[in-house]
C-alpha cells in the first residue's frame, strides 16, 4: 500500500475543527490508517452558493492529497480518487460535520 494513501475511514480536521466520530459511533477497523488535514481559514459558514462551492473546493483539494493525489495528477487519477471510498466518505463527513445548510445544499447540488 501507498504510505501516502490512506486506508477507510477517513478523518479531515478543518479550521480547528477536528473532524472526527463519536468513537462509540465509529470504529476503525483493525489494521486501518488514518490521516487528518488541517485547512487554514475555511469559511465554515458561506454566505452565497458560490461562496459554499468554493469551499467544497477547498476540501475536495485536501481529500484528493489526503487520498493519494495532487494538484500535480493527471485528470484521469484525480477523477478516479474521487470515486474512491476515501474521498466520498470524507467529503460527505466533512460536510456532515461542518453542518452549514449552504454547504450541504451545494455539496447536494454537484454533478
Amino acid at each position: 500500500m501507498n504510505p501516502k494513501t490512506p486506508a477507510h475511514p477517513f478523518v479531515l480536521a478543518l479550521f480547528g475543527l477536528a473532524l472526527v466520530a463519536p468513537a462509540a459511533a465509529r470504529q476503525p477497523e483493525a489494521g486501518t490508517a488514518t490521516a487528518t488535514v488541517r485547512i487554514a481559514r475555511l469559511d465554515r459558514h458561506p454566505a452565497t452558493p458560490a461562496a459554499a462551492r468554493r469551499v467544497l473546493v477547498r476540501i475536495d483539494r485536501a481529500l484528493l492529497e489526503v487520498c493519494g493525489a495532487s494538484d500535480f495528477s493527471l485528470r484521469e487519477v484525480k477523477a478516479a480518487t474521487r470515486q474512491s471510498a476515501c474521498w466520498k466518505d470524507g467529503m460527505a463527513d466533512a460536510v456532515a460535520r461542518i453542518g452549514d445548510p449552504a454547504l450541504r445544499l451545494a455539496y447536494a447540488q454537484r454533478p
